[in-house]
């Protein structure tokens, strides 16, 4: 499973994803900053990575998460 399918499959818990663009702002999908770091200790638990909170705080779209992923996972 490659990084975006990761984040919509776990993103879809908490949004609808049907429609789902990578550079949606977190906060237009109605995300706040427990959602995203609730999300992102998701992402860590499945994929075995780890993300600093200075990381999480500077992602404000789709692309950054899935960017911030596929640096992690290589």
């Amino acid at each position: 499973m490659n990084a975006i399918e990761t984040v919509k499959k776990i993103l879809s818990t908490k949004v609808d994803v049907s429609k789902l663009k990578e550079e949606d702002s977190l906060t237009s999908l109605g995300l706040d900053s427990l959602d995203l770091v609730e999300i992102m200790l998701q992402i860590e638990d499945e994929l075995g990575v780890e993300f600093t909170s200075d990381e999480i705080a500077n992602l404000s779209t789709l692309k950054d998460v899935v960017n911030l992923i596929e640096r992690k996972v290589k």
